[in-house]
């Protein structure tokens, strides 16, 4: 029990997996002979080579999700929102989606990612904002967000930084209004306040327009190369004039 309440991440799962198949196994060929005990043999070093062709395929594929928690998975899961009006506006929301921000003097352009907060049960807003020659300006989340589901409405506070000034956090209130359709909830307006915390009185207020994001924009969040993160944020800016 001690052991099976060890495994935290989906690597220990699948060592724990093989070392009790490698125990049957070797149980096995200790105890018979002939050509059940070379079938025996055959298969543990079957399951070690499985083994490693499955972690080096994550490794490359995918490495986040070999030392994912896999408690906070099943707590995101156990986060479902329910078929109620405030559950339902929920779930449309999440996603990712595209902020363009006026005055645009610094950041033009956030792609924010929308998804369940496991501590709330609610929702959690976290992005990345671009200058218009798409560096990268700006990171940020929420800290808190409410919603009005009558009126598509979230409410939300935030807390991010520059990294060009990461001595000088940032933080302020926001509210988006969702627009519905036959087709669902895909854009929406509003605002947010920005205010430096070295500069109590350099308070200033935006304006956004939002667009949901296509699953290749979204994977921008990913991308580690700046060059290309860039080209994509200018050909978004273009296209949303």
């Amino acid at each position: 029990m001690s052991i099976i309440s060890a495994v935290k991440t989906y690597l220990g799962f699948f060592v724990l997996l093989t070392l009790v198949l490698e125990a049957s196994l070797g149980a096995l060929a200790l105890s018979s002979g002939g050509s059940i005990q070379l079938l025996a043999v055959s298969g543990m070093l079957l399951v070690i080579l499985l083994l490693i062709g499955v972690v080096s395929l994550f490794a490359y594929k995918k490495p986040e999700a070999l030392l994912r928690s896999m408690a906070s998975h099943d707590a995101a899961a156990a986060c479902n929102f329910d078929d109620t009006p405030a559950g339902l506006f929920c779930r449309e929301l999440v996603g990712c989606w595209w902020e363009s921000i006026k005055p645009d003097n610094a950041s033009a352009l956030s792609l924010m990612s929308i998804s369940t907060d496991p501590a709330s049960s609610g929702l959690k807003f976290s992005g990345k904002a671009y200058d218009k020659q798409g560096n990268l300006n700006a990171v940020w989340e929420t800290v808190a967000s409410c919603i009005n589901p009558a009126e598509k409405k979230v409410f939300y506070y935030w807390r991010g930084w520059h990294p060009a000034k990461p001595n000088e956090p940032f933080e302020g209130f926001g509210e988006l209004v969702f627009h519905s359709s036959a087709n669902g909830i895909h854009s929406g307006m509003g605002f947010f306040s920005d205010t430096n915390l070295t500069q109590l009185n350099s308070t200033t207020r935006k304006s956004v327009q939002l667009h949901r994001a296509s699953a290749n924009e979204a994977a921008l969040l990913q991308q580690a190369n700046a060059k290309l993160v860039a080209e994509g944020i200018q050909h978004k800016l273009a296209e949303l004039g």
